[in-house]
């Protein structure tokens, strides 16, 4: 019998991606079946080659990937907001498509039997030990599956899972790619260098006002005014709603009596066990026997949790003591809750057997929960009233705005009529938006929607729960060419700066040119009038240079070591031109196990590596049309 929490812990496993199944159920419970089973255009999402991706498909993928991710992150309270999820699930389901589509073309399919094979490792699809083809419909149609759509769901995700596995353990690395990696890794490279800097060319460079002029001419797209908006806007807040709300003592006192009659005063008690399998080289009454010995031995003064190290089969919860966590009656099976139903904090149950495995039981924690009083609930009692009815005030606040922004387009009425404060902001661009109105969906809106721009109407957008904006656009400004007198400076400035990055392209060719002809680097340099630098020992991880330069001075070809140079452009605009003067060799003594480490995190980085691109070239094969 598989443990608990090996249960828990195997979120890749098959029968888990059908387990979220389940949680479909309360999403097609509010939109009805026949929704969910449509297949109208409205509700494709996107196609991939000839295969369609509907909105059942979505709603699926998002719930599994929001499973993933909380239970993934489940210790640090991960929030995914729906836009998020949505755009990562549409991303999965073409890119699976795909994949799907190519392992297709390639005769590389899953047929019913293997999905079956592998369903049948599972005991929610067992009867009798055996797959059982009438369980697994029943268990399909249980959770408002059809079973061949159930049945093509679980063929995706075995072919997706073959395709993982067998691109993963494809890839090979033999002990000389090893030692070959490992001495690269430690390699460190001399080279001589000089700087080149931008500045002292930019302050010797001269530029005719005729040119400038030509410049500014020719590259009117740099000297741009800013796209400005000048608006009127209402700021909607359930929060603000909530300050103004006041809550009787009567109603308060109503809740509280509400809250002790549904409180729960079930008795919860923190589980522990000790697991004996029963197999082949264990029996039943082998089991029993073990079991009662190590009451016994309790009995006689030895530590449960010491024994559960050193007995238990359960490798989930073994190195936890046995923790199954807490219970309130209905949490375990059966046989278990009817064990620890009479025990007291510290007892040992007697030897409890299941189908495949023998347990004891210990009860760790007992816990009585006792209702708040008055007094300590009240102050959360009112905020949730509180907040329920601001957040009924605010709903029913937008939709009268909302039919209000269709007949009554004005927003200083619409201000008037809910008594809400109508706010003014001055024209200002993207670089400076108040404080207030820094929100994506609103400058979107603003800047970017060119219905809304060529045509302002009052409009109502929803930020978050709890928060929404009333806009009005009194004026728009486009982007227009600032005049040369305007940007007189500003124009010399970027000309001046292209003749000099001009002239520092001309005498970085000229170095390297004069390196290609074995001219001595001394030469260079005092001709140049800059001083000839070195740096020894640069390593990979080097921070004596950007990681840009030392990339480029270590693809230098060692075989060249006499005449290997290079030049590479620095951030700030500067340049170095570089020579390659030796290569050190420094291997460490590894032992057995780094190199085994080093060995799977070279394959793991391959294996990635070498997935990701087949997943990409499938995709870039195939023909995708994004609906949604």
């Amino acid at each position: 019998m598989a443990s608990i929490q090996s249960i828990r812990s195997s979120l890749d496993g098959i029968v888990v991606k059908l387990i979220v199944g389940v949680i479909i159920i309360a999403f097609v419970g509010s939109i009805g079946w026949s929704v969910f089973f449509s297949s109208t255009d409205v509700n494709i999402v996107a196609i991939v080659d000839d295969h369609e991706i509907d909105i059942n498909d979505l709603n699926f993928e998002m719930r599994a990937q929001n499973f993933y991710f909380q239970e993934r992150f489940k210790d640090q309270d991960l929030e995914i907001d729906e836009e998020t999820l949505q755009k990562v699930s549409i991303e999965s389901l073409i890119r699976k498509s795909s994949i799907l589509n190519f392992m297709s073309d390639s005769s590389l399919i899953v047929t019913d039997n293997v999905a079956y094979l592998e369903l049948s490792k599972d005991e929610s699809f067992q009867e009798d030990g055996r797959f059982s083809l009438s369980k697994f419909e029943a268990v399909a149609r249980s959770q408002g599956y059809i079973p061949s759509t159930y049945l093509n769901r679980i063929k995706d995700d075995l072919a997706m899972s073959f395709w993982r596995n067998g691109i993963g353990g494809s890839s090979f690395i033999n002990n000389k790619e090893i030692d070959n990696n490992l001495r690269l890794a430690e390699q460190t490279r001399d080279i001589d260098f000089v700087r080149l800097k931008l500045d002292d060319l930019l302050a010797k460079t001269d530029a005719a006002p005729a040119d400038i002029k030509e410049f500014y001419e020719s590259n009117n797209g740099l000297f741009l005014t800013k796209k400005q908006v000048k608006l009127k806007y209402i700021i909607l807040s359930a929060e603000e709603l909530r300050k103004n709300i006041e809550v009787t003592e009567e109603l308060l006192q109503e809740e509280y009596a509400i809250y002790l009659e549904s409180f729960d005063n079930s008795i919860r008690k923190t589980v522990s066990h000790l697991m004996i399998n029963i197999d082949e080289d264990t029996t039943a009454d082998d089991a029993l026997i073990l079991a009662q010995s190590l009451v016994s031995e309790i009995k006689e003064g030895s530590n449960f949790m010491d024994l559960v190290k050193q007995y238990s089969d359960d490798e989930g919860t073994k190195d936890t003591g046995g923790d199954l966590g807490v219970t309130d009656g209905s949490v375990l099976p059966p046989e278990f809750e009817n064990a620890i139903a009479s025990m007291k904090e510290g007892e040992i149950s007697l030897p409890v057997e299941l189908e495949g495995s023998v347990h004891l039981l210990m009860v760790t924690k007992i816990q009585k929960p006792i209702p708040l009083t008055y007094e300590n609930k009240r102050g959360l009692i009112s905020d949730t009233i509180k907040q329920d009815l601001a957040n009924n005030e605010f709903i029913e606040l937008l939709d009268q705005i909302s039919d209000l922004t269709f007949s009554l387009n004005e927003i200083d009425a619409i201000g008037k009529e809910f008594n809400l404060l109508v706010k003014s902001a001055d024209y200002f661009s993207k670089d400076s938006v108040p404080q207030n109105l820094d929100r994506n969906k609103i400058l979107e809106l603003l800047f970017e929607n060119v219905e809304f721009i060529n045509n302002p109407s009052v409009e109502l957008i929803e930020i978050g729960e709890g928060e929404a904006f009333v806009l009005y656009l009194e004026d728009y400004k486009p982007e227009t060419t600032k005049s040369f007198e305007q940007v007189k400076s500003e124009a010399e400035e970027f000309y001046k700066g292209k003749l000099a990055q001009s002239e520092l392209d001309v005498i970085i060719k000229k170095i390297v040119e004069s390196l290609d002809q074995g001219t001595d680097f001394s030469k260079i340099a005092d001709e140049q009038a800059v001083a000839l630098e070195s740096y020894k020992d640069i390593s990979r991880t080097s921070s004596l240079l950007s990681r840009p330069v030392v990339y480029d001075i270590f693809n230098l070809p060692r075989a060249n070591i006499k005449t290997a140079h290079g030049a590479s452009r620095l951030e700030n605009g500067d340049a170095i031109i570089y020579k390659l003067k030796a290569v050190n060799e420094k291997q460490s003594e590894t032992t057995t196990e780094e190199k085994e480490a080093f060995k799977g995190f070279i394959n793991e980085e391959r294996n990635i590596s070498e997935l990701s691109e087949l997943q990409v070239t499938s995709q870039n094969a195939a023909v995708i049309i994004r609906k949604f």
